[in-house]
């Protein structure tokens, strides 16, 4: 399993492509970076980073939209398309999974199989005929 990086110029946001279809807002309960993969405390209600190494932790919400630190109101993207994750080298389709390492995603499974969305092409940065690869949240 490898874990993916993110690309975008400031590591403090990543970069929503349209209007993402699902969305929600809650407090953080931890320090949370754009891209993590979050869940909701289960006690607490807020955000907290989820992982693939049991069903509790890969009870995954979305991705984190920008980097917050503990108590601040973090967004995260259930359904919706984002750009800055290093995803160049994988297919079109590719599955991206949800990492036993804590908040981060991957290019096959963790433990607990949880498959976050998908590798979709997007236009260029470059007016050219190649695309962007981006990632379609699908946790709806």
């Amino acid at each position: 399993m490898t874990n993916l990086a993110m690309t975008v110029t400031s590591d403090t946001e990543i970069d929503i492509v349209g209007f993402p279809e699902t969305q929600w807002t809650v407090p953080a309960a931890e320090a949370i970076s754009a891209g993590n993969a979050v869940r909701f405390d289960a006690t607490t209600g807020k955000f907290t980073k989820a992982n693939g190494t049991d069903a509790t932790e890969a009870n995954l919400y979305g991705i984190a939209t920008r980097t917050v630190a503990a108590g601040e109101a973090l967004t995260a993207v259930r359904r919706g398309v984002l750009d800055g994750f290093a995803i160049s080298a994988l297919n079109f389709g590719a599955p991206i999974y949800l990492s036993d390492t804590d908040g981060l995603l991957a290019d096959s499974a963790g433990t607990v199989s949880t498959i976050v969305g998908r590798v979709i092409p997007g236009t260029s940065t470059t007016l050219g005929t190649a695309f962007d690869r981006l990632l379609f949240v699908n946790l709806a």
